[in-house]
């Protein structure tokens, strides 16, 4: 279970990333998540984190490249 940074919510796993496009392997490299705190949401801008599936415990603010 991740927890929001800045509010201590829940995070909620949104979306995941890799090399998933059609002409690649489909690995996957790790997971996407949002805060599902409205007020927390509204005050930073679409925040979001992520990790990477072999250090799922090393939550990363931000969107990965």
């Amino acid at each position: 279970m991740n927890i929001c940074l800045y509010c201590e919510e829940e995070l909620v796993c949104w979306d995941y990333f890799g090399r998933i496009a059609a002409h690649q392997d489909g690995k996957v490299f790790g997971d996407i998540y949002k805060c599902r705190n409205e007020e927390c949401e509204a005050e930073r801008e679409n925040i979001t984190f992520y990790t990477y599936r072999d250090s799922p415990d090393n939550l990363i603010e931000g969107y990965p490249c």
